[in-house]
């Protein structure tokens, strides 16, 4: 047996130095593979620290069992695992914090992925933490075949926002929903109460302006019962109305500077009769004051009126309303007592909740249980408010603040309406309308103005007919009519040259804020609601019939 023969000195040189270079080499590529598992763990590192929630990456063997490879450190956070050591984390930690309903579905979700390895999995589930409570978390996993593993790759993150977000949503559709179907319900019931109400009270107010022999004292005073029968209906109709459009913020308010003695005195006038019915002495306190208020002047003495009313309805015979008034800083207070029944200290607790009359249901006084919450919501939207003292048995105080006004801001208001013929000339009206009382009632209106002609249409077709045979000087359109509603009416002669531009004002039992506003922008000029003031209409008509010159 030969031994190996040494190599020469020059050839063990090159083999050792070609052993280096490849030793060399070997390492740098070594480097270079550290490098970029550095890196990558950099990267993942920096992943999981920045992004919400966790990933992870568990061995799943054969049977179920668990084994945690990768966790991001977000993990502790988000489960609140603070009371055990990162170190011995496994897949099983967070079980503790899992929702006991939902418990059985996480475990077997191991058990899922390694049944249906690559299908991405969507699941959610509740955790109890110690210090967020209930929270909800999403997860999407995939199992990927690894030896005799499944490795199942996931991240989880906490979706509880979202969730809120998603329900609020679904709440404020569902609410939007709810308002508009309120707000149909309304506008249907709206029409179908105020047109049979446009002919009691509109006939009941022809009846009482007739200066004719005809009726006795008693036949006017029982008139006057059926007209204020109907204004009650009606009145209480408006709350409801008024309520609804409050709430969706859609209630028309004309803010000035007001003289409050002049609305004061206008809102007595109106409780007088009640209170004399009911033996209550009013005490008005608040004569020839010199306060001014910013508020709208139709819905204080809505305000003013209610407070009033309740004051004497809840009183005694013999009791006393009082009304008083003083300046507070920048306010004015109006301050109105009774010496009624009072309120207890849990009825007080619910005094502005809609529709609750605090438990005198049966005391065969009337309303509805909305005045005082419209009251306190009307105040608010002037830039006031209200606060309320009352002890049972012993009466209620209430005092509402407005903004108080300069004089030199008060606006000049419009003159009583007479009903003796105005200034206007010989004028031609068509009326559109499908309904007969409502054509009878506007006759007799219109025969106040004897100079005035009232043609009819009972409805929309026939109106564009008459309309182009001979043009009217005005139309009063109802907005419901059997053929058409009142803004096709008005699209339809807008789109005619020979009826184009034609004034017209709707009259209409639907009081709904959004089918005014839609009347307007078809280019109405003013819109009425029935049951008509038959004063108002014609101060209507004299206005939109009056010369160029007067107008």
């Amino acid at each position: 047996m030969q031994s190996a023969q040494p190599l020469p000195d020059d050839e063990a040189a090159t083999a050792l130095a070609a052993a280096r270079a490849e030793a060399l080499a070997l390492r740098e590529q070594l480097s270079k593979v550290e490098r970029r598992l550095q890196a990558r763990e950099g990267l993942l590192k920096g992943l999981s620290q920045h992004i919400p929630g966790v990933l992870f990456k568990v061995l799943v063997s054969g049977d179920g069992d668990t084994r945690m490879v990768y966790i991001s450190e977000r993990a502790a956070e988000i489960y609140e695992l603070d009371d055990i050591d990162p170190q011995t984390l496994t897949w099983a930690s967070h079980y503790v914090r899992i929702h006991p309903d939902d418990l059985a579905m996480v475990q077997d979700l191991s058990r899922s992925v390694c049944a249906h390895p690559g299908e991405l999995k969507h699941y959610e589930y509740r955790v109890e933490l110690p210090r967020k409570g209930l929270r909800w978390m999403a997860g999407q996993s995939v199992g990927q075949p690894e030896g005799e593993f499944t490795a199942w790759y996931g991240y989880v993150q906490d979706v509880t926002e979202q969730k809120l977000y998603a329900e609020a949503l679904i709440q404020a559709q569902t609410a939007e929903r709810a308002n508009q179907a309120k707000s149909e319900f309304l506008s249907r019931m709206s029409h179908e109460l105020r047109t049979p109400l446009n002919a009691v009270i509109g006939f009941a107010q022809l009846l009482q302006m007739d200066r004719g022999n005809l009726y006795t004292d008693e036949h006017r005073r029982r008139v006057g019962l059926i007209e204020q029968a109907g204004q009650h209906l009606l009145s209480i109709l408006g709350d409801v109305l008024d309520l609804s459009r409050i709430e969706a913020g859609d209630l028309p308010l004309k803010v000035q500077a007001l003289p409050l003695d002049a609305v004061v005195a206008e809102a007595v006038n109106l409780v007088a009769e009640q209170a004399r019915r009911s033996q209550v002495t009013l005490d008005v306190r608040a004569s020839a004051m010199p306060w001014h208020v910013q508020a709208d002047r139709v819905r204080l003495r809505q305000v003013l009126v209610n407070l009033l009313s309740n004051a004497i309805k809840y009183n005694r015979a013999d009791g006393r309303v009082t009304l008083s008034v003083r300046p507070a800083g920048a306010e004015v207070c109006v301050t109105v007592s009774d010496t009624g029944i009072g309120m207890a200290p849990e009825q007080l607790a619910q005094l502005f909740q809609p529709f609750n009359r605090l438990g005198v249901e049966q005391s065969g006084i009337e309303g509805t249980g909305i005045g005082l919450v419209i009251v306190q919501r009307l105040l608010n939207l002037m830039g006031g408010g209200i606060e309320v003292r009352s002890q049972a048995g012993q009466g209620s105080t209430f005092e509402l603040r407005l903004p108080a006004a300069s004089a030199q801001a008060v606006v000049a208001q419009e003159p009583p309406l007479s009903d003796t013929p105005a200034r206007s000339g010989t004028a031609t009206i068509l009326y559109a309308e499908d309904n007969e009382m409502n054509v009878a009632l506007v006759h007799q209106v219109v025969r106040l103005r004897p100079h005035w002609q009232l043609l009819v249409a009972m409805s929309g077709k026939r109106a564009m007919e008459v309309a182009r045979r001979k043009r009217p000087d005005l139309m009063l359109i109802d907005m419901h009519l059997g053929d058409m509603s009142g803004l096709e009416l008005a699209r339809s002669l807008d789109a005619d040259p020979g009826t184009a531009g034609i004034p017209r004002v709707a009259l209409s039992a639907d009081a709904m804020p959004d089918r005014i506003r839609a009347a307007r922008e078809q280019g109405f000029a003013a819109y009425l609601t029935k049951p008509l003031d038959v004063t108002a209409l014609l101060r209507c008509l004299d206005d939109q019939l009056a010369p160029d010159e007067d107008v």
